[in-house]
């Protein structure tokens, strides 16, 4: 299975303990792991921690469906250029679903996760 490393906003972190804290969590969520690596990239409000990602292959022994932001989508058309992306940035993939949740500001799209 390949890898890639990517940094993932954790909000603020103030040291390494709160580090070591952190991290692992934030990783969890994103189906990674903790690489140690973290950085302050503004001052008091938001860090971003190393996260070690595997490339998605579609496959698991468990799967989960979400709705995930993904800016404003217009209609089908969309939706079919815009939420294969979105999903494939979470690791998932696009299960056809789409909706508005604020009109002309934001949608979802929902994407499943193999795992």
């Amino acid at each position: 299975m390949s890898t890639f490393t990517v940094n993932i906003p954790a909000g603020p972190i103030w040291n390494n303990e709160d580090a070591l804290r952190k991290a692992p969590i934030v990783a969890a969520a994103h189906l990674g792991k903790a690489n140690g690596q973290w950085t302050t990239v503004v001052e008091g409000q938001m860090s971003v921690v190393g996260v070690i990602l595997e490339v998605p292959n579609g496959q698991g022994a468990h799967s989960y469906t979400m709705d995930v932001l993904a800016g404003p989508i217009w209609n089908n058309e969309d939706a079919k250029l815009k939420c294969p992306i979105v999903c494939a940035s979470y690791g998932g993939t696009w299960n056809g679903q789409w909706r508005t949740v604020v009109e002309g500001v934001m949608s979802v799209c929902g994407c499943t996760f193999h795992f």
